[in-house]
This record gives structure tokens, sequence and C-alpha cells, in this order.
């Protein structure tokens, strides 16, 4: 009996569905693979939703992922629309737009098309946005729902000073203290249930600017987040090359918070590494007609923290982090 395939496509990670089930000798059938998180945050202007489709085929499935039709609607197939649900019933609506995007990586044809709208003041979190979508071809239609996150912000003043050392003597790094930095926000109360923090360690690298991304893990239930020096520094020291031909220069520390939804630590949850000894993954879509998640997310970007004295100390030292900071 010839195998015949099933692939999906989407951003990173391979959705299933709670209540489709593929046979895959069965006959072909239009199966809409959907990817959308709508952000309200300050600096997400453009929204995107990855909307493509799963294949079957007798080829092996690796070689069809190479073609872009297996994967992509064709231009102009789809009409894609989000609507505003007001309290007293009215609808606002919004068609987006059809873009032909290039990705990098991944298994999948690197062409792909994601479907986009500028948020000038779309998103609220007092309403319920509805997605839409209209194969204008075979007529079929595929919807979901969602609500909005906003209204989150960071406890933090303008000029906070991030510390990471309680102690340090020069010459003498075995009296070294590291101390910890303690992040606080408000808790988003309007549909969001979990956090993740990102630490942007901003520098110049013979006068090129450059960054690194320190990440916190999913945090929940809370409002607090202790960025601990020790191993901030060892992040530093593993990520930046000792070489005395490049020299270094610190200049800000922003943060960037996401905050997501239910519908979204579900999805996370459910798509964790299994580790366990029953290795069936449960299965989760919020997709009417699909498979995939239409949800929601909040991101908070503050940027210009400085760092106290003595952590500056610690950074520009050769019995500190010695990586020839300036």
């Amino acid at each position: 009996m010839k195998k015949i395939y099933l692939l999906v496509s989407v951003f990173t990670i391979i959705f299933t569905s709670c209540d489709t089930d593929f046979d895959v000798n069965a006959e072909w059938e239009e199966v809409t693979v959907v990817y959308g998180l709508l952000d309200a945050g300050d600096e997400m202007k453009t929204q995107q939703i990855k909307i493509s489709k799963a294949f079957l085929g007798k080829m092996d499935a690796l070689q069809m992922a190479q073609f872009a039709d297996s994967i992509n609607f064709d231009q102009g197939e789809l009409a894609v629309k989000v609507i505003k649900v007001k309290n007293n019933g009215t609808r606002d609506t919004i068609t987006l737009d059809e873009v032909p995007t290039l990705r990098n990586d991944g298994v999948f044809n690197d062409s792909i098309i994601v479907y986009t709208f500028e948020n000038n003041n779309f998103l609220n979190s007092n309403f319920e946005y509805e997605l839409l979508i209209k194969n204008n071809i075979t007529g079929n239609e595929v919807s979901s729902t969602t609500n909005i996150i906003s209204g989150f912000n960071f406890d933090m003043g303008a000029g906070f000073p991030f510390g990471f050392i309680e102690t340090w003597i020069p010459g003498n790094p075995s009296a070294t203290k590291f101390s910890s930095t303690v992040v606080t926000w408000g808790n988003s109360t309007d549909n969001g249930v979990q956090y993740q923090i990102e630490l942007i360690f901003n520098y110049n690298e013979n006068d090129i600017a450059k960054n690194l991304i320190y990440t916190s893990s999913v945090l929940e239930e809370t409002n607090i987040f202790e960025f601990e020096g020790e191993k901030f520094f060892n992040f530093l020291k593993n990520e930046l090359v000792k070489d005395p031909l490049i020299e270094r220069k610190f200049l800000s520390i922003d943060l960037i918070m996401t905050v997501g939804s239910e519908n979204l630590k579900t999805y996370r949850v459910i798509n964790e590494e299994i580790t366990g000894i029953v290795q069936e993954r449960p299965q989760f879509t919020n997709i009417n007609n699909g498979i995939g998640l239409f949800s929601s997310r909040f991101t908070k970007t503050r940027k210009g923290f400085s760092i106290a004295n003595r952590t500056i100390d610690y950074l520009t030292s050769i019995d500190g982090l010695d990586r020839n900071f300036q």
C-alpha cells in the first residue's frame, strides 16, 4: 500500500485538532491552518496572522514541503477579515492585506503568506474579536474568536538602575558578592494569565551597536521577577568572546514583557516537550473548521535603563567580567 502523507505548516509548531482526526487514506479535503496573536502593545502596530494549509500526497512529505503551493493558498484565494464585536451588537470590520513573506529556516518552503492589518486604536480589551476566513474558490469558511489583553505596565521609574553586584573589591575577586535586581509590574486584569520578560543588554562592540537577550522562564500567578546577578554575568561570559582586540562599551538595558492569554497558555503547555511515560500528546485548537490558534498577547517595552556603579566596575574589570568593557 502506498503511503499518503499529511503535513501541516505553521511558523514553528505543528498544530493538531481536538475535534479533527485525519485518515491518511481518506480523500483530500481542505484543511486550513491558522496561527495569529492579536497584540495591542504600543509598539505592535502591524498585526500578522499566518494562514496556510495541510496537504496530502504520495511523495515523501519533506519533498512535498519544499513546494510553496503545498503549504500556501494561492494569492487572492482567501478573503480574511477581523471583526470587532461591540457590546451593543454593532460590528467594525477590517479586511486584511495579503503579504508574501520569506523565512530563512525550517523544513518547509521559504515562501509563506501572512495576512496583516494596522492597529490604529482598533484593538481594545472591552470587545471581542472574530476572525473570518473565506476561500473565494471553494467557499470553505473558517472562524475563531478571541478577547484582547491590554493595560499592562512595569512599576519601575525611568531612572531605575539595575544592580547585580553587592560587594566588589578590585584585586580581590574572591570577595565578590552578587546581588539581584527585582522587576515588578501591575497585574493584567483583562485576560492576561502568563508572563515572560526579556532583558535586552545593549552595548557597542568596536563601535558597532549590538545586543544580547536574557529571557526569563514563563511566569504565572506573580507580578515579580528577580534577575540574579551571578546568573546574568555567567550569561554574558558565555555569550561574549574574550578577545583583547574587541573593545566594548555598555549602552543601556531595555525590558520587554509579553503577557499571554489563557488559550495561549493552554497551547504552550500542550506543545511542551513530553517527558513522562505516556507519550500521546493532547490536542488543542480554537479554530472552527480548521486547526491552530487565534488568541492574544500584549507586549510592553521600556527602554533606557542604566546599571549601578558597582555593577559597572565589575563589568569593566579584568578581575570581574573580563570581556574588555571600557
